[in-house]
């Protein structure tokens, strides 16, 4: 389990240190359950180890205890690793609840859209690592396979079926990644971890071609998110990974919905370098979504149109997952002020998306 105990403030970060939670530091006799469980949230500069959910006592709304089944069925985890370049979009989740898990993945490029979607059964490998920076996810499936590998700063995604296979590999050695841990919901907690805009590597393979990301000067983005997550949540997400003509690397990260209790996951990278930016704003039409979108700052700080050059899109409906989601990518235009500099955003490729879940 994650807490803080102690936080530092700069231009940029509210940083903090972790300390993985045990339960020998917390006394479960009676009458004493409320000593030391309670979340310290925040940001956070260096790896924070194992998420050990099972070792967190979570409370109900009411603010009774739940019990352990109670508390394992809440919990919930995803990952999504991808890349992109002008008219190129690779992108691969994996998603993992207290029964299931699924997995998507796609290749858009040269007009073309390629994608495949997993689910697991008995006898499937099913795995989700609980350490953002150590592990393997894998699903495993008679119809194709997806493994997100981490080993400290390298990352490498692997997806392997009859008509698409992708493998990337990036690095987060020259960047600032993002760790944020906030409440969610009454009781719950979520933490994300992120980076944007980092070289990728790797190659892609749909309908029998092959296609090396390096010679497309492709950028990869990571997003490890666990915890417990609002059981019924509606989000949007906005993701610019680009250059800026002096080639300098250029991400931006924004969302409203997801992690905005108190602290926010809201920030551009320039360089590799983390700046903060406040809240964000969408508008676009729910009946023709892949027409541009409106993405704005609340603070006046950044301000974009985003293009969709394709989607990929999912609904359904059942009694244990409930999902309508739409992940785009295209390009934006706008502009982005960083450190009290204004950035002309110019074509820029990226990805947004609209995602109602109930889980």
């Amino acid at each position: 389990m994650i807490f803080f105990n102690k936080c530092s403030y700069n231009k940029n970060w509210i940083s903090a240190t972790f300390l993985v939670w045990h339960p020998c530091d917390v006394d479960f006799s009676p009458g004493k359950k409320e000593a030391k469980e309670k979340m310290r949230f925040g940001h956070h500069l260096g790896p924070v180890g194992a998420i050990r959910a099972r070792d967190f006592q979570l409370r109900d709304p009411m603010g009774g205890w739940i019990t352990e089944s109670g508390r394992d069925e809440a919990f919930r985890s995803f990952q999504f690793m991808g890349a992109v370049a002008k008219d190129m979009a690779i992108g691969c989740a994996i998603t993992k609840t207290h029964h299931a898990m699924s997995a998507f993945a796609y290749a858009w490029f040269k007009g073309e859209f390629i994608q495949i979607r997993l689910g697991s059964r008995v006898g499937n490998t099913a795995e989700f690592a609980d350490d953002p920076d150590s592990g393997r996810t894998e699903l495993k499936t008679d119809r194709g396979a997806v493994v997100m590998e981490s080993d400290g700063n390298e990352k490498h995604l692997i997806v392997n079926s009859e008509s698409l296979e992708i493998e990337l590999t990036f690095s987060e050695d020259s960047t600032e990644t993002l760790r944020l841990c906030t409440p969610a919901g009454p009781a719950g907690w979520s933490y994300v971890q992120k980076v944007v805009a980092v070289d990728a590597m790797g190659s892609f393979t749909a309908a029998g071609v092959k296609t090396r990301l390096k010679d497309f000067a492709a950028l990869a983005h990571h997003d490890y998110t666990t915890g417990f997550l609002r059981a019924e949540t509606w989000w949007h997400w906005a993701c610019v990974v680009g250059r800026l003509p002096d080639n300098r690397t250029l991400g931006l990260n924004v969302s409203c919905g997801t992690n905005e209790s108190g602290y926010r996951e809201n920030g551009c990278w320039l360089k590799g370098k983390w700046f903060a930016l406040g809240g964000a704003l969408f508008e676009f039409d729910h009946e023709n979504i892949e027409s541009d979108w409106r993405i704005y700052g609340t603070d006046g700080d950044f301000e974009l149109i985003f293009s969709a050059g394709h989607g990929y899109h999912a609904n359904g409906i059942s009694p244990k997952m409930s999902s309508n989601f739409h992940q785009l990518f295209g390009n934006f235009n706008g502009w982005i002020c960083i450190d009290a500099e204004k950035f002309i955003v110019k074509a820029q490729p990226g990805f947004t998306e609209s995602q109602y879940m109930l889980w």
